[in-house]
C-alpha cells in the first residue's frame, strides 16, 4: 500500500484516527488550527498520555513569499527573516493575543451541537489534567505541517508487553489541522516511516517547541469563556443583545480635534452630539439619514452640525433645500458657521414646467454640490410632484443626503418610503432587512406583516422630550443625573429636570391649557344648523337627480358635482383614458372640499364667507364653459392657493384632475343641472352670512374680551389660525388701519418678511436680529402655520388657538415654537377656542366635547380616511386639550405610536454604562458570540439572536434577526421590542440549568436563518429586467453602431451601451421613455444619450453599482431558554 495521502483516495482524517488508536503520544505542528479539525478526531484523543500542539502565528498575514513577489529584493526578505527571529516582547504578546482571537472566532463559528460542546469541554479537561499542551510559534511563519506519533506499548492476548522496533510514525505535507485541511481534495501529504526519520522529526519539533510561547492558559481561557463551557447570566445575554444591536451607534465618528475646533460643535448639547454622530454614520453606511426628533430639540442646529462635519472631513460642497420661510435662517447658519453651502428654496423646484428639473442639474451654482440637506423633508413625501422629481434627479448619481423632519410619516408608511427613495433609489438594498427590497418591505408593512421601526432604526434618529430628560437630564434640586429607572416622578411633575446646553441649565417649560368657550350659534346669528345642512354629509355616491323619488341628497344640500366629475362620465368611457385617471385622482375630492368648507365654517365667519365667494366664482365660470361646449381646466388651485400649505392634499388632487375633457363624453345635462344647483346654494349661503359684521361676530368679540383679561393682557401672545383669511380678519379687527406697532400678522411667506417679524417678536431668541429705525418690539403676532415650522419664538409664553383642534399634531407643533430648549419661561400657556351651541350652555365641558366630536363624525363620516394624518380626528387628544390636561400632550407626541424609542433606549442604557462604568462596558463589548443562558419564565420557550456578516467586510453591516420560540419550537415573534421585554434582566436575575434539548432548538433556528440569508443574497443578486426605454435605446444604438465608421464614435456607443444596459434610476428612465415616445434615432438619439450620460454623471452611477463580493456567514450571537 502506498504512503501518499491526497484526500481523494485516502483521507488524512482516517489515517490520523487509525494511527492515534495505537499511539501513546502525539506532536502536531500546524500553521493554522481550528476546532473544526479537532472535532473530526476528538474521539481518538482521550486515551493519549500527551498531545503537544504547536500552532503558527495566524495574525501574520504578510508572508516572506508575498514580500519577495511584491518587491523582488533579497535584502528585504533577509531583513524580514531576521526581524522575525528576534521579535520584540510586545510583538510576541500581540501575536499570541491575535491567535487567541482567531481561536475565539473558530469557537464562535462552530455549530452549537452536543458534539461540539463535548469537544470543548474535553479539551479544557485535557489541558487541566496536563494531557494537552499548546504553544504558539512567534519567530516567523510556521509553514511546515507535521503530525508525529509515538507508538504506545503493544500487549499480546495474555497481557504481556511485546517488543516493538518502531518508535513511531509521522505524516508530513500541506494539511493544517482544520476541517478542510484534513478532508479537502487539493491537499497532499506523505507517511514517513523509520526510527531515524522519527527521531529527526521529533528533534525538529522539539527545537521549535522550545522557541514557542506557551498558549495553554490563553486557549483554556477562550474555551472556558465560550458558549460551550458553561451558561452565562441572563443579564449578560440581555447586555450582549443590546450591545450587538446598537454598537455601531456607540462609536464616535468625529475626530476629537474637529469637535473642539469648529464653532457649532462647541455649542451642541450631549444629546445633539449623539444625533450628529449617529446620522453621520448612517449617511456613510447607507447614503442618507433622517433626523426626526420632535419639535423643540434643535433639529436645524443638528442638521447644520452634520453639514459642517462633512464639509470639514470630506470637503463636501453642501446644498441646503428648505421651505421659503426658512431661507433666511439657513443663510444665517451658513454664514455664521461657515458651512460653505448654497441655500435654495423649495419653491424654486418649480412644479409648473420643465425648467425646475434643469435648475439643479444644469445651473453652475448647484450642479457641482455633492451633499444635500433637506429641511422639512415631509414636503417631498409625494413622489408624483415636480419638486420631488427635481430632487430625485439631482440625487440620482449617488449624492448623499440628510433629511430633517419631525413628521416623516403624515398619512401612510409610503410617505417615508418616497423620502427614503430620494437617497436610496434602488429598491434592492444593503439595509439589514428581510426581504432586502424596499418596495416589498413596505408592502409587507402595509399588510401588517413587518414593522417599520425594524427598518427605520438604521436610518432614522428620533427622540422625544421625555427621552432627552430621562437619559440626558439632571435633577433641578440635586443636580445629579436623572435615574432613567425612576423617571415617573418627572413625568407627573413631582420633580423637574433640566438639560445642559452651551454650559447652561435649560428647562422645558410646563404646559398649561385653558379652554375659551364661545357660542357658534350666536356667531352665525342663529343660522348655524341651517348652514351646516347646506355643507351636507359624507355620501358614497352622487344623487342621479335633484328632487324626485331617486334623490339621495336633500335639495338644500350641496352636490359637490364639480368635484365628482367621473360620476358624470358616460359608462362606456369611464374605463378609458383620461377618465380612468379622473376616477382615481378625483375619488377623494368631494370629501376634501366638504372638510375644507366645514373647517373654515368653524374658523371664522369671514373665512367661510370668502371661501363661498371663491367657490361661487369657480362654479359660475365652470357653468359658462359647459354652456360653451367644453369642460374647463381646473382653476381652483390658483384661486385657493393662498392656503396651499394647509390644503396640500386638496391642491394635489385638484391638479391631478385638471385636464381638458370632451363634454360629449359626459352626461352634460345632469352635470349642468347639479352645477346650477350648487351655484344657487352658494348664493343663498352668501345672502345669509353677508350681514354678519365683526361687531355681531360672537367668536371675534370673545377673543377681544379675553385679550383684555389680566392673564393675557401683559403677555407676549401668538394667535394661531389655520387660514389666511381668518388671520387677515383678526388683524384688521385687533389693529384697525395697522395703527398699533405692537401687533402684526403673517399668513404667507409673501405677505411679510418673516425674519423681521420673528426678530421683532422674539429678539432674545434671535439675537442676530437688529432693529431698524422706527421699529418696535411686537407683543401680539397673528399667524397661520407658516410660523409653525422651524422658528424660534420662545420669548413668547402664550399661544391662542383660534380654530377647533381635531388632532394634537398642529397644537404640539405650535407649542414647539415657544416650548423649546433655551426658553426662560417656567410655564407656557395654551388657550383653545371651543364652539358651543346655545342649547348647550348648561351642559358640562365633556358633553359639549362629545357633541362636537359627533358633529364632526356626522359631517365628515367615511371621508375621514382620506385626510392627512395630522388632520384626522383624535378623540382622546381632543379631551386632553379642552379638558386642560397639558401634561397629557406628551402622550400624543407625533408618531410615538411607532415606538422608535426601543433601540434608542438600548443605546442610552449602554451609553450610561460606558460613561459611569467603563470597565463593565468593556466587559460587555468583549462578551463572545454564542453565549447562552436559561431563566425562569411563565411562558416556556427559546430566544435566539442570529447575525450574518462578512468578517472581511466590516464596512457592511450584518443582517440580524431575533427569534422568539414557543415550547414546541415554533417561531412566535421576531419583533425587537417584544423580545427585549422577554429577555430583560438585571445582574441579580438567577441563572437556571439549560434544558437538554437547547442545542437542537438553537440549531434549528440557525439552519432556518442560514436559508433565509441564502434566499436574501439570491434576491439581491437577481438582475432586474430592462425597462421599455432601455430596450428601445439599446436596439437603436446597435443600429446606429453598424452605420458609423468613425472608431471614436463607435467607442462612445460602446460606453453608452454598457451604461444604459446596467440598472438605471427613475430619473434616467424617465428621460429614456421620452426618447422612446418621441422616436429619437441615429445621430440625434446618440447626442441625446451623451447629454443624459453627462447630466446624470452616469460614470459615477456605474462605479457605484459595481457588484461587491459579500460572503455572509451566519453565526449565533446569543441564546436563552425560558424554563
Amino acid at each position: 500500500m502506498h504512503d501518499i495521502i491526497d484526500n481523494r483516495n485516502q483521507k488524512l482524517v482516517d489515517q490520523i484516527k487509525r494511527i492515534l488508536d495505537s499511539s501513546s503520544a502525539a506532536h502536531f505542528a500546524v500553521g493554522y488550527f481550528f476546532l473544526s479539525g479537532f472535532t473530526a478526531i476528538a474521539e481518538s484523543l482521550t486515551h493519549l498520555k500527551e498531545l503537544r500542539l504547536l500552532i503558527g502565528n495566524t495574525s501574520n498575514r504578510e508572508t516572506i513569499e508575498q514580500i519577495a513577489q511584491g518587491y523582488r529584493r533579497l535584502e528585504l526578505i533577509e531583513d524580514k527573516i531576521e526581524a522575525q527571529k528576534y521579535p520584540k516582547r510586545s510583538e510576541e504578546k500581540r501575536m499570541a493575543n491575535d491567535t487567541a482571537a482567531n481561536i475565539r472566532s473558530s469557537i464562535e463559528l462552530m455549530d452549537q451541537t452536543d458534539e461540539a460542546e463535548t469537544l470543548v469541554k474535553n479539551l479544557v479537561q485535557m489541558i487541566e489534567e496536563k494531557q494537552l499542551f499548546v504553544r504558539v510559534y512567534t519567530k516567523g511563519t510556521l509553514h511546515a505541517k507535521a503530525y508525529i506519533f509515538d507508538y504506545g506499548i503493544v500487549y499480546d492476548n495474555k497481557g504481556r508487553a511485546l517488543e516493538r522496533t518502531e518508535k513511531g510514525i509521522a505524516i508530513v505535507g500541506s494539511s493544517n489541522l482544520t476541517l478542510s485541511g484534513i478532508t479537502h481534495n487539493t491537499e497532499l501529504n506523505v507517511v514517513i516511516h523509520g526510527n531515524d526519520n522519527h527521531t529527526e522529526l521529533t528533534s525538529w519539533f522539539d527545537e521549535l517547541w522550545d522557541e514557542a510561547e506557551d498558549f495553554n492558559e490563553a486557549l483554556m481561557r477562550e474555551m472556558k469563556q465560550s458558549w460551550a463551557a458553561s451558561p452565562v447570566r441572563p443579564y449578560d445575554v440581555y447586555m450582549k443583545t443590546l450591545y450587538t444591536l446598537v454598537k455601531d451607534r456607540l462609536e464616535d465618528t468625529a475626530p476629537k480635534d474637529l469637535m473642539i475646533e469648529d464653532e457649532i460643535s462647541k455649542q451642541l448639547a450631549d444629546f445633539q452630539k449623539v444625533a450628529v454622530n449617529h446620522a453621520v454614520q448612517n449617511i456613510r453606511d447607507y447614503g442618507g439619514a433622517f433626523v426626526s426628533d420632535v419639535v423643540g430639540l434643535g433639529k436645524s442646529f443638528i442638521g447644520a452640525a452634520i453639514v459642517k462635519r462633512f464639509e470639514q472631513t470630506e470637503r463636501a460642497r453642501p446644498l441646503i433645500i428648505c421651505p421659503a420661510p426658512l431661507i433666511e435662517m439657513w443663510e444665517r447658519y451658513n454664514e455664521v458657521y461657515q458651512l460653505n453651502a448654497r441655500v435654495l428654496s423649495m419653491g424654486m423646484l418649480r412644479e409648473d414646467d420643465e425648467s425646475g428639473v434643469k435648475l439643479l442639474l444644469d445651473d453652475f451654482k448647484y450642479k457641482d454640490r455633492d451633499f444635500l440637506l433637506i429641511d422639512e423633508s415631509h414636503n417631498l413625501r409625494n413622489h408624483s410632484t415636480q419638486r420631488y422629481k427635481v430632487v430625485e434627479a439631482f440625487l440620482a448619481n449617488g449624492k448623499r443626503c440628510c433629511l430633517l423632519t419631525a413628521t416623516p410619516r403624515n398619512k401612510t408608511a409610503w410617505d417615508i418610503y418616497h423620502q427614503l427613495k430620494l437617497f436610496h433609489q434602488d429598491d434592492k438594498t444593503d439595509l439589514p432587512i428581510d426581504p432586502p427590497n424596499l418596495k416589498e418591505y413596505f408592502q409587507l408593512v402595509e399588510k401588517g406583516e413587518k414593522k417599520l421601526p425594524e427598518l427605520l432604526s438604521h436610518i432614522l434618529i428620533r427622540r422625544t422630550r421625555n427621552h432627552i430628560l430621562r437619559f440626558y437630564g439632571f435633577d433641578s434640586k440635586t443636580h445629579q443625573q436623572v435615574d432613567p429607572a425612576n423617571f415617573k416622578q418627572y413625568l407627573d411633575g413631582t420633580r423637574r429636570a433640566y438639560v445642559i446646553v452651551g454650559g447652561k441649565h435649560r428647562f422645558f417649560p410646563k404646559r398649561e391649557l385653558e379652554t375659551i368657550e364661545y357660542s357658534i350659534e350666536d356667531t352665525y346669528q342663529g343660522l348655524y344648523q341651517h348652514l351646516r345642512e347646506y355643507i351636507g354629509k359624507s355620501r358614497k355616491t352622487l344623487t342621479p337627480s335633484l328632487g324626485g323619488k331617486k334623490s339621495k341628497v336633500p335639495t338644500d344640500e350641496l352636490s359637490y358635482a364639480r368635484y365628482g366629475l367621473w360620476n358624470y362620465v358616460l359608462k362606456p368611457k369611464q374605463k378609458q383614458e383620461p377618465y380612468n385617471t379622473l376616477q382615481r385622482a378625483g375619488a377623494n375630492l368631494r370629501g376634501l372640499m366638504r372638510v375644507l368648507l366645514f373647517k373654515r365654517f368653524e374658523s371664522s365667519v369671514y373665512a367661510f364667507k370668502e371661501t363661498i365667494k371663491k367657490l361661487l366664482l369657480v362654479h359660475e365660470n365652470f357653468f359658462k364653459a359647459l354652456s360653451q361646449g367644453f369642460v374647463p381646466v381646473g382653476e381652483e388651485a390658483q384661486i385657493l392657493s393662498e392656503d396651499y400649505n394647509e390644503e396640500q392634499d386638496l391642491m394635489d388632487a385638484l391638479q391631478q384632475v385638471s385636464n381638458k375633457y370632451n363634454l360629449a363624453d359626459f352626461d352634460a345635462e345632469r352635470l349642468q343641472q347639479h352645477i346650477e344647483h350648487d351655484i344657487k346654494l352658494f348664493r343663498n349661503i352668501l345672502d345669509l352670512v353677508e350681514p354678519i359684521t365683526p361687531d355681531k361676530d360672537a367668536k371675534l368679540q370673545t377673543l377681544i374680551k379675553w385679550l383684555s383679561e389680566p392673564n393675557l393682557k401683559d403677555k407676549k401672545r401668538l394667535i394661531f389660525t389655520q387660514y389666511a383669511d381668518t388671520a387677515k380678519y383678526l388683524h384688521d379687527n385687533l389693529n384697525p388701519g395697522s395703527k398699533r406697532d405692537d401687533i402684526d400678522v403673517i399668513y404667507s411667506a409673501k405677505n411679510k418678511n418673516k425674519t423681521r417679524l420673528v426678530g421683532r417678536f422674539a429678539p432674545n431668541a434671535n439675537k442676530e436680529y437688529k432693529f431698524k429705525p422706527g421699529e418696535s418690539e411686537l407683543n401680539t403676532l397673528i399667524a397661520t402655520d407658516v410660523l409653525a415650522e422651524g422658528l424660534n419664538l420662545q420669548d413668547g409664553d402664550l399661544i391662542i388657538n383660534y380654530d377647533l383642534h381635531w388632532n394634537p399634531v398642529k397644537l404640539i407643533q405650535r407649542f414647539g415654537r415657544i416650548d423649546r430648549i433655551g426658553s426662560d419661561k417656567d410655564v407656557i400657556y395654551g388657550y383653545n377656542f371651543l364652539p358651543e351651541l346655545g342649547i348647550e350652555r348648561n351642559l358640562g365641558l365633556k358633553q359639549k366635547l362629545k357633541n362636537r366630536i359627533q358633529e364632526i363624525h356626522d359631517t365628515i363620516g367615511e371621508d375621514a380616511a382620506i385626510l392627512d394624518k395630522t388632520e384626522q380626528l383624535n378623540e382622546e387628544a381632543m379631551y386632553a386639550i379642552y379638558e386642560q390636561q397639558g401634561k397629557q400632550l406628551s402622550l400624543f407626541d407625533i408618531e410615538d405610536e411607532e415606538n422608535f424609542l426601543d433601540l434608542n433606549e438600548a443605546e442610552e442604557i449602554l451609553r450610561k454604562i460606558q460613561k459611569e462604568d467603563p470597565g463593565e462596558f468593556e466587559r460587555i463589548a468583549n462578551l463572545p458570540h454564542g453565549i447562552r443562558t436559561a431563566k425562569f419564565s411563565m411562558q416556556k420557550g427559546t430566544y435566539v439572536f442570529c447575525e450574518a456578516s462578512d468578517p472581511n467586510r466590516p464596512d457592511i453591516k450584518g443582517y440580524q434577526q431575533l427569534f422568539l420560540l414557543d415550547d414546541k419550537g415554533n417561531i412566535i415573534s421576531r419583533d425587537i421590542p417584544r423580545i427585549l421585554g422577554a429577555i430583560k434582566a438585571d445582574n441579580t436575575t438567577p441563572t437556571l440549568k439549560l434544558p437538554s434539548d437547547h442545542n437542537s432548538a438553537v440549531m434549528r433556528v440557525k439552519r432556518q436563518f442560514a436559508e433565509e440569508v441564502k434566499h436574501r443574497q439570491a434576491e439581491k443578486e437577481f438582475n432586474q429586467r430592462l425597462t421599455q426605454g432601455q430596450r428601445y435605446i439599446l436596439r437603436e444604438l446597435r443600429i446606429f453602431f453598424k452605420s458609423v465608421t468613425d472608431e471614436d464614435v463607435k467607442a462612445q456607443v460602446n460606453i453608452l451601451e454598457k451604461a444604459f444596459r446596467a440598472s438605471v434610476n427613475q430619473a434616467v428612465n424617465r428621460e429614456l421613455n421620452k426618447l422612446r415616445r418621441d422616436r429619437f434615432t441615429d445621430k440625434e438619439l446618440f447626442n441625446q444619450l451623451i447629454h443624459i450620460y453627462r447630466q446624470h454623471n452616469m460614470h459615477q452611477l456605474q462605479d457605484n453599482s459595481l457588484p461587491t463580493l459579500f460572503q455572509a456567514i451566519p453565526i449565533i450571537i446569543c441564546s436563552q431558554a425560558f424554563v
